[in-house]
C-alpha cells in the first residue's frame, strides 16, 4: 500500500486558479503510483472523491469577498484530514505560510510536516496598501504583521522547508536562521498541442481581435505586486503600434483593478482580458505575442513565467532577485517604467540578440525546470521522511 500524503494549502485541482495549483497537479500526476496523495478542495460541503488518481477532500471555504482565507481553510483542512485519516496520513505538505500554526496539530499525531513559504508573503501587503482607501491601511498593516509571523514560524515548526528560489532560500537562511530546507523549483507544464494547425491557432488569436506577433502578453493575477500599473503607463507612453494583452483575474470590485480600468482609460490597444484555463487557447496566445512582459517583484519562481519560456519569446523582466535567477541571460531586464518604455523601442528596433535570447531559455527549461526532475526531487524528499 503507497504511503498517503495531504497537501495543504491550495484551492484545489484541477488547476483553475494560479501557480499552486499547476504545481501540485503536476506533482500528483508524476507521483501517485508511488504515494498516495490527498489534496484539499475548496467548496460548501465536506466529503472526498477521486480525481485521477488523487483524493480530493472537499471542505466548506471560508472566502471574503474577493478571495478564500488561507489560514482559516487550511486549519478546517488538517482538522478533517486529522480526524478521518490520523492513522493513515503519514506526511503533511503544507503551501503558503498561512498554515504554518496547522504543523502544530499534525506533531499531535506524530506525522512528519513539509512547508513551502512561498514567496516573502509579507511584502506583498506593502506594495498593495499603495491602492486602497486610507480607512483600510490599519487592517493591512496588521495582516502584514501575522504573515510576518506566519513566515517564522513556517522556518521554525516544520522538518524540512521546501524554497522554490534561490533567492527565497538566501532570503530564509539569513532573515530566519533556518538550517532544514532544501532547494526545488517549480516546473513548466505544456500547454499547446504540437500538431494544432496554423488555422486553428488563427482562429482562437481571431476571437479576441489578435494577429500573430501584434501584441506584448502578461498572464498574471491581478495584483499590486505584479506591478501591471508599471506595464500600462510604460505601454501609453512607448512608441510602438502593437497591444498589450494583460490576461488576468479581473474584479471590478477590487481597487487595484479599478486603477488599472482607469489607467487604461480609452486605450483601445491595452486588453484587459479575464482569467483564462484552457489550456490550449492560453498556450496559442503565449506562442504568438510578440513579447511577453514579466514584472512580478516578489515571490520565488512563478509558474507563469516558465511557461512562457517554452516559446523562446522576448520577455521584458522586472529588474529584481527572482527573475534574474529564473532567466539570467535569456531576458531583458527593466528597472522602472520609463526603462520599461525604452526597452520596448530598443526591441522594436532589433537591438536585442533574440536568437541567443530563444536558446538560452529553451535551455534553462530543458535542464533545470524539467518537471520530471522535480518529480524525483520531491520523491528523495518524502522518503527521507517517511523511512
Amino acid at each position: 500500500m503507497n504511503t498517503k500524503i495531504a497537501i495543504i494549502g491550495l484551492r484545489g485541482i484541477p488547476s483553475a486558479y494560479g501557480g499552486t495549483e499547476t504545481f501540485v497537479e503536476e506533482l500528483t500526476e508524476r507521483l501517485k503510483d508511488k504515494f498516495q496523495f490527498y489534496v484539499m478542495y475548496e467548496d460548501s460541503n465536506f466529503f472526498e472523491d477521486n480525481y485521477n488518481g488523487v483524493i480530493r477532500v472537499h471542505s466548506p471555504a471560508i472566502k471574503n469577498k474577493s478571495t478564500s482565507i488561507p489560514s482559516i481553510n487550511d486549519l478546517i483542512n488538517t482538522l478533517y484530514i486529522i480526524y478521518k485519516h490520523k492513522k493513515e496520513i503519514k506526511l503533511f505538505y503544507f503551501l503558503g505560510p498561512d498554515s504554518s500554526v496547522c504543523i502544530l496539530l499534525t506533531r499531535l499525531i506524530g506525522a512528519k510536516s513539509i512547508i513551502n513559504p512561498d514567496g516573502i508573503e509579507w511584502k506583498r501587503l506593502i506594495k498593495r496598501s499603495y491602492f486602497i482607501p486610507f480607512y483600510l491601511l490599519p487592517i493591512y498593516l496588521t495582516v502584514m504583521i501575522y504573515m510576518y509571523f506566519m513566515e517564522w514560524l513556517s522556518c521554525k515548526l516544520p522538518n524540512i522547508i521546501v524554497a522554490d528560489s534561490i533567492a527565497i532560500k538566501k532570503y530564509l537562511k539569513k532573515q530566519h536562521k533556518v538550517e532544514k530546507i532544501v532547494y526545488i523549483p517549480y516546473g513548466a507544464r505544456e500547454l499547446i498541442n504540437l500538431s494544432l494547425s496554423e488555422e486553428k491557432e488563427a482562429e482562437i488569436l481571431n476571437k479576441y481581435n489578435l494577429l500573430r506577433e501584434s501584441y506584448y502578453l502578461t498572464v498574471a493575477r491581478i495584483v499590486a505586486e505584479n506591478n501591471l500599473h508599471i506595464e500600462i503607463k510604460a505601454f501609453k507612453k512607448a512608441k510602438t503600434n502593437k497591444k498589450l494583452v494583460i490576461i488576468g483575474n479581473l474584479n471590478e470590485r477590487d481597487p487595484y483593478t479599478k486603477h488599472l480600468l482607469k489607467l487604461k482609460g480609452n486605450n483601445e490597444n491595452i486588453f484587459l482580458i479575464n482569467q483564462i484555463y484552457n489550456k490550449q487557447i492560453l498556450g496559442v496566445l503565449r506562442k504568438n505575442c510578440f513579447a511577453y512582459i514579466h514584472a512580478y517583484e516578489v515571490g520565488g519562481t512563478n509558474p507563469s513565467l516558465l511557461e512562457q519560456m517554452q516559446f523562446g519569446k522576448p520577455i521584458l523582466t522586472y529588474d529584481v532577485p527572482f527573475n534574474r535567477e529564473v532567466l539570467r541571460e535569456g531576458g531583458i531586464c527593466f528597472r522602472d517604467e520609463e526603462d520599461l518604455k525604452r526597452k520596448i523601442e530598443m526591441l522594436e528596433k532589433g537591438n536585442f540578440n533574440l536568437n541567443l535570447i530563444t536558446k538560452l531559455q529553451l535551455e534553462r527549461i530543458k535542464t533545470h525546470y524539467n518537471w520530471d526532475k522535480i518529480a524525483r526531487q520531491y520523491e528523495t524528499v518524502f522518503n527521507s521522511l517517511i523511512g
